[in-house]
């Protein structure tokens, strides 16, 4: 009689089974077909309101509090041609009002007001198009269903109480796609790369004259919110005015060139290394038995490119202290290459935390193997041997908690990264809040100096234009 029973149940629950049982392939056409006509979509205009919340961004890494952000699209699919606007808001004043025009299947970006890139129209090609392209459509679930279609092995889908889920690997690792089981609508995208878990969230679905639009959608890293968008507007086929593809007057078209890294000596034992990645410039100074190298930016490959130029220009010299400015993610991301090389995180002492995260993130053997080690400071440090003297200020600021620069008093020279950056063009405008702070230390410290080397942007300002831009108004 037992046995018959559990017969009973499991051909009942084969039949559960088979009721819901489809392909990858039919429930992405139902998810698509359930999203709205897009195949009949020639143009839209989309515009979002961003809250960001990355602590690898903001003023405070173990407190990170949102900034307001604007996101506006216009995409025309028929003309293949698209503008999108963001105006990005960052911690001690800086505005980032970036324009990306896509056109003529060449990718273009400029700066609206100058303050970052200056008046430079920036020739990014072709193959930049097209990648710039896929991830705009990737905000949009039904181009993303689209492109899944194209790529998935036609499986069988799996079933989670009120989740349809799609699940596959991939050359970097794993993808999970999960719909509402009623709906078909896309609910969540989660992506396992190396040691990041990525969520992406659609949520609140709304018609708009026959298409399905998520009111609110997100963006998640490791569990921690990276950002959050809610919808201002959303209207398709109503015509665009062909102005908005129009190159901005007054700009001067210049084609992204990435020169080959070298060093320069700026003074005796003063080298630096400009154009790192297109926008950075880094520093470091020869001590005679080892050297000192300024910031760690965006990867572990480029800190490997600035450390083959250090090892060409002074062969046997070891790199025995890396001082990092603050803790923003694009300044110390390539860190754990320094420590490879034995060299001594110099910093904040505020800055410690996140720069112990980034290292784990990168290569958490390091500190297995005991190699990672800090010389850390509040206010000052200074560095010295029988010819040179080298000072680290800790500057009170609204950008980034616990940032430093560097001071050369022989030289009369200042590195700094993010108190101050100008366009490499030199186009000048009134200064942020961080800049004013930065000025208001130097002249409480009495600090002088005749240039200030820039981790951003135009490498050597002097000081004849710092004051011009605190001055502007």
């Amino acid at each position: 009689m037992k046995v018959k029973f559990l017969l009973i149940i499991g051909f009942c629950l084969s039949l559960s089974i088979r009721g819901f049982a489809q392909s990858t392939a039919q429930l992405l056409q139902k998810s698509m077909i359930a999203l709205g006509n897009w195949e009949k979509v020639d143009h839209f205009e989309y515009t979002t309101k961003r809250m960001n919340l990355d602590k690898w961004q903001g003023y405070d890494f173990s407190n990170p509090l949102p900034e307001k952000d604007s996101f506006y699209l216009s995409f025309d699919l028929k003309g293949n041609r698209f503008l999108h606007h963001t105006q990005n808001h960052y911690p001690g004043g800086y505005l980032f009002d970036t324009y990306r025009l896509g056109r003529d299947t060449t990718y273009y970006v400029y700066d609206g007001i100058g303050s970052r890139t200056g008046k430079d129209l920036l020739n990014l090609g072709s193959s930049s198009f097209n990648n710039r392209k896929n991830a705009l459509l990737n905000n949009f679930p039904y181009f993303i269903l689209k492109q899944l279609l194209t790529e998935i092995k036609d499986e069988p889908v799996l079933t989670e109480e009120n989740d349809l889920i799609i699940s596959r690997k991939t050359p970097t690792g794993t993808e999970e796609y999960r719909f509402d089981k009623n709906t078909f609508l896309l609910k969540r995208i989660s992506k396992i790369q190396g040691q990041d878990t990525l969520v992406q969230r659609f949520d609140n679905y709304s018609s708009s004259n026959g298409l399905m639009i998520a009111q609110k959608s997100s963006l998640e890293r490791n569990g921690n919110l990276i950002y959050s968008d809610s919808l201002a507007s959303f209207k398709y086929n109503k015509g665009i005015d062909n102005n908005v593809f129009d190159f901005p007057l007054g700009y001067k078209p210049v084609t992204e060139q990435t020169p080959k890294l070298s060093a320069k000596m700026l003074v005796k034992d003063v080298y630096l290394i400009e154009n790192v990645d297109g926008d950075r410039n880094v520093l470091f100074v020869n001590m005679g038995t080892y050297i000192v190298l300024t910031e760690a930016p965006l990867s572990s490959a480029t800190a490997r490119s600035i450390l083959e130029v250090i090892h060409t220009t002074l062969p046997d010299i070891p790199v025995k202290y890396v001082h990092l400015s603050h803790f923003h993610n694009d300044h110390i991301a390539g860190i754990a290459e320094m420590v490879k090389e034995g060299a001594t995180i110099v910093c904040a002492e505020s800055m410690k935390q996140p720069v112990i995260e980034m290292i784990s993130n990168t290569d958490n053997t390091l500190y297995k193997t005991g190699k990672v080690n800090f010389s850390v400071f509040n206010n000052q440090k200074v560095l010295q041997d029988e010819q040179k003297k080298l000072e680290f200020y800790e500057i009170p600021n609204s950008h980034a908690k616990g940032m430093s620069f560097l001071y050369l008093p022989q030289e009369k020279l200042i590195y700094q990264g993010d108190l101050l950056s100008l366009p490499a063009d030199s186009y000048l405008t009134p200064a942020i809040a961080v800049t004013r702070e930065f000025s208001e230390f130097l002249h409480q410290k009495k600090i002088a100096f005749t240039e200030i080397i820039a981790h951003h942007g135009l490498a050597l300002i002097p000081k004849n234009t710092f004051d011009e831009v605190i001055n502007m108004h």
